[in-house]
């Protein structure tokens, strides 16, 4: 299994009606994949965090590369992993600006160096956190998305 984050700049004129058509694709879609993830949109970026077996989450990452809601994909972490943040999590959105979270700028930051597991994984949990206390009626339903 593997966990990929990266940041990317959000085309001109994308609505939140194509962020959330996104949503609901990647909800109906990720769970066959067994993919798991969070999405974050706002201040004019997108910030994803995918996981689940490798073959499927790099192929996922190289079909987002192409699409044209976004650009300039930087790849922030990319890790292999046995334990999932996002477990219960087909897809999950926070609405706002990635970069106003200190600690995702401190991973950008270090995006060319060795980041610890779990320093990584605490910056997840924060996101997790906020999923599992915004709105629970998101998550995936129970055993669809699991492992």
């Amino acid at each position: 299994m593997i966990r990929i984050l990266y940041l990317s700049q959000s085309s001109r004129g994308t609505t939140d009606l194509e962020v959330q058509r996104l949503l609901t694709t990647s909800r109906r879609n990720n769970p066959d994949l067994g993919v798991t993830g969070v999405l974050i949109h706002g201040g004019g970026l997108f910030m994803q965090f995918l996981e689940g077996p490798d073959n499927n989450v790099m192929r996922l990452y190289a079909k987002i590369t192409d699409d044209q809601r976004h650009g300039d994909c930087q790849i922030i972490h990319i890790a292999p992993t046995v334990d999932r943040v996002f477990q219960k999590w087909s897809m999950g959105l926070i609405p706002c600006d990635p970069l106003q979270f200190h600690h995702i700028t401190q991973l950008r930051e270090q995006r060319y160096e060795s980041v610890p597991p779990k320093t990584f994984t605490a910056s997840m949990n924060v996101f997790l956190r906020m999923l599992n206390s915004a709105r629970p009626a998101d998550a995936a339903p129970p055993g669809k998305s699991d492992p």
